[in-house]
């Protein structure tokens, strides 16, 4: 449904753009002939992958995994080590009361849920800290993409990103005869501070 909406403003902004600009100023009126819209587009998943804020964010949260994943296994090897305890101790009961039992039964059980419970926080605390800073970074983004747009004066700006499904370009643009020149993506790049890698 957006990409329907999306597509039908396109359309409508660039049939203005052309009927505009090659309609010449008529004798009767002394107005000067209105100028095309201007508009642009940005491939935004390919900044957002090429920013060194982007990467620091991915080599953050890995080590945070990493480190997780280690104090997981901490716990984990408790546990295991107290089950087994506990295991050993059911083999032969005769020198142990209920009351020992049950405590080191709610002990295993403790351990246990508490490595569960870490697993849990971890990986929701990853999640957010993911969420967090990636809304960050792509404000940061926006705000450079309007920048970047009011510098070269075009009025309108379109994202065009890669489908990770197919490999190729989310449609957002019927038509483009504009060899390039129109893409802002590298622009909006060294707005950021990142200089773009080089095209093979």
């Amino acid at each position: 449904m957006k990409k329907t909406v999306l597509v039908a403003i396109i359309l409508l902004f660039s049939q203005l753009g052309f009927s505009q600009a090659s309609k010449p100023a008529t004798k009767t009126s002394p107005k000067p002939a209105v100028q095309g819209i201007k508009l642009a587009y940005v491939y935004e998943d390919y900044i957002l992958q090429n920013l060194k804020e982007t990467k620091n964010l991915q080599a953050e949260l890995a080590s945070k995994r990493v480190s997780f994943e280690t104090k997981l296994e901490q716990k984990a090897k408790v546990y295991q080590e107290e089950y087994a305890i506990y295991q050993a101790m059911m083999k032969d009961v005769t020198n142990l009361t209920t009351d020992s039992l049950n405590a080191k039964l709610k002990k295993v059980q403790n351990l246990k849920k508490e490595a569960e419970d870490f697993q849990a926080n971890s990986q929701a605390e990853l999640q957010k800290l993911a969420q967090d800073k990636f809304f960050d970074i792509r404000e940061k983004t926006n705000a450079a993409i309007k920048a970047v747009a009011a510098e070269k004066g075009y009025k309108f700006v379109f994202r065009r990103n890669m489908d990770a499904s197919s490999g190729e370009s989310n449609i957002t643009m019927l038509y483009s005869a504009d060899n390039g020149k129109d893409d802002l993506t590298d622009a909006v790049l060294i707005k950021m501070g990142t200089v773009p890698p080089k095209k093979d």
